[in-house]
C-alpha cells in the first residue's frame, strides 16, 4: 500500500469526528435561536392576517346609518375662504365707517350704522321683496350722529352699475377729481341753494366698475325730515371715510 493510499484511509477515518474545539451547549443555544424565530415569525404573519380579516369585515358589521354618521364627520379639504354675506359685510363697513366718523369728528354724537343689502328704504317702510334691478346696489344705509343742531345721518351706496360720478356734477359748485394710488378716483361734488352748501357728496370709482358714494345733505336723509340750514359734513370728512384703507370696499 503507498504512502498515500495510507495517507487518504486515514483521513477517511476521521471524516466525521467533531473539531477539536467543538461546544455542545453552543450548538443547542444556535438551534434554540433559530426555533425562537421561527416561532417570531409565524406569530406576526398570524397577526397580521387577523388585522386584514377584521378591517375587511369592520364596514359590513356597522350600521348604514353610523357610516354615513362616519362620514359627515370627517371634516371637508376645502381651500375656499368662507364667505361672508353681503348683509354681514355691509354692517361691518357702517360700523368701521361709525367708529371712523368719530375720529374725524370729535363733537358729534349717538354715532351709530344701520345698513343692509340692496337699495335704500326709509322708515317705517319695509324693504321689498321684488326682484333686483340692475342697478341696484349691493348694499346701502346710514350712519347717524347727532350734532349741535340735532340727529341727522348720512347716506352711503355701494355697488356697480350706479350713475356715472359726474353726472352729480351738473349745476354743482364743486367737482373736483382725485386720482387715488390703487388706480380708484375719488369725485367730490358740492351743490348750493342759495350761499348754502345743500348737498355734500363723495364718490370713489374703482377700476373693477365698483362705486361707492357718501353723501350728506342739509336735511335728515335717513328719515326726509329735518332740514336745517346746510351740511352737517363737507366733502373732506367724506374723503376720509370712503378712501380709509381699513375698509374693503369691493
Amino acid at each position: 500500500m503507498s504512502e498515500q493510499e495510507i495517507r487518504e484511509g486515514m483521513l477517511l477515518a476521521v471524516w466525521d469526528e467533531p473539531p477539536l474545539d467543538f461546544d455542545p451547549d453552543t450548538l443547542i443555544k444556535r438551534v434554540e435561536q433559530k426555533k425562537s424565530r421561527r416561532r417570531a415569525l409565524v406569530a406576526v404573519g398570524v397577526a397580521t392576517a387577523m388585522i386584514a380579516v377584521a378591517s375587511l369585515a369592520l364596514p359590513g358589521l356597522l350600521p348604514r346609518d353610523r357610516e354615513s354618521q362616519l362620514g359627515a364627520d370627517t371634516p371637508a379639504n376645502s381651500s375656499a375662504p368662507p364667505t361672508v354675506s353681503v348683509d354681514k359685510k355691509a354692517q361691518q363697513i357702517g360700523d368701521q365707517l361709525a367708529r371712523r366718523l368719530e375720529q374725524q369728528v370729535p363733537d358729534f354724537r349717538d354715532i351709530g350704522a344701520g345698513f343692509h343689502s340692496g337699495g335704500r328704504t326709509y322708515p317705517p317702510y319695509p324693504t321689498s321683496n321684488a326682484p333686483k334691478r340692475p342697478d341696484e346696489p349691493e348694499f346701502s344705509g346710514f350712519v347717524y350722529f347727532t350734532d349741535v343742531l340735532g340727529p341727522t345721518a348720512m347716506e352711503v351706496v355701494a355697488g356697480k352699475n350706479q350713475p356715472i360720478a359726474t353726472s352729480f356734477c351738473q349745476s354743482a359748485v364743486l367737482c373736483h377729481e382725485v386720482q387715488q394710488p390703487d388706480g380708484s378716483v375719488v369725485t367730490e361734488i358740492e351743490l348750493a341753494e342759495g350761499a348754502e352748501i345743500s348737498s355734500s357728496i363723495v364718490v370713489r370709482t374703482f377700476r373693477s366698475g365698483y362705486s361707492v358714494k357718501i353723501g350728506t345733505y342739509n336735511y335728515n336723509v335717513s328719515t326726509q325730515l329735518g332740514l336745517r340750514r346746510t351740511v352737517p359734513v363737507r366733502v373732506g370728512v367724506l374723503t376720509a371715510l370712503v378712501t380709509d384703507p381699513a375698509i374693503n370696499w369691493e
